[in-house]
């Protein structure tokens, strides 16, 4: 097709320097779905909700550069180990820089049962999944929270939060359908509004055997 191409389209705008995750989201907004990093009282609110177990491990899903992962150490019991899953290259070095001690994997949560044996990793009791759900596809979402429930054991614990504005769609969507589904209990347990944008955070327990499983 030919003819006048019209103007040149501006150059995107620059991210500040030092802000991966915003760096990221204007390179792979598709993978990255927030501009800035979650904020300490949304990290605190995730940590509140996590109910600690007395062994094995917890692992957190989507940790970006480690804003929510600084607090799941704080508040970790030092008995437990925690591994830190990030699919973004650049955000898990920013994480690696940022908290050297922990146990970081660059991969997807969708192979989550694959990673914890690949690691010798003790079967985590609880999930905190920080992933930027709204940006990923229907399929991309289910493979998620399949590999969430193929690792969790039946009583362990799903801890994500969702944007507030997202959530009236978002309770309509077959995602949260799903996690209906899968899991007896689905509790919101606090609101954030200390974070941009505000986020509303969800505990979940009990998992359902798959239809078909005795």
């Amino acid at each position: 097709m030919s003819g006048d191409p019209g103007p040149p389209r501006a150059p995107a705008a620059a991210a500040p320097p030092g802000n991966t995750v915003l760096r990221q989201f204007f390179a792979r907004p598709r993978q990255v779905g927030a501009v800035r990093a979650s904020s300490p009282q949304l990290g605190q609110a995730i940590a509140r909700a996590v109910e600690w177990p007395d062994r094995g491990s917890v692992v957190e899903a989507g940790a970006g550069d480690g804003a929510v992962t600084e607090e799941l150490l704080a508040q970790k019991p030092d008995r437990l180990r925690l591994m830190a899953v990030e699919v973004n290259p650049v955000c898990a070095e920013a994480l690696r820089r940022r908290l050297p001690e922990v146990h970081l994997v660059v991969d997807d949560l969708a192979r989550l049962p694959e990673i914890c044996a690949a690691e010798a990793l003790p079967p985590p009791q609880v999930v905190v999944a920080t992933l930027p759900w709204s940006v990923l596809s229907r399929e991309q979402q289910q493979a998620a929270l399949d590999g969430v429930c193929r690792t969790l054991p039946p009583d362990g614990q799903f801890v994500f939060f969702v944007y507030l504005h997202a959530l009236p769609l978002w309770r309509r969507t077959a995602f949260a359908r799903a996690i209906r589904e899968r899991f007896r209990s689905v509790r919101r347990t606090e609101t954030i509004w200390r974070n941009v944008p505000p986020a509303a955070v969800f505990a979940c327990r009990g998992l359902r055997r798959p239809r078909g499983r005795r």
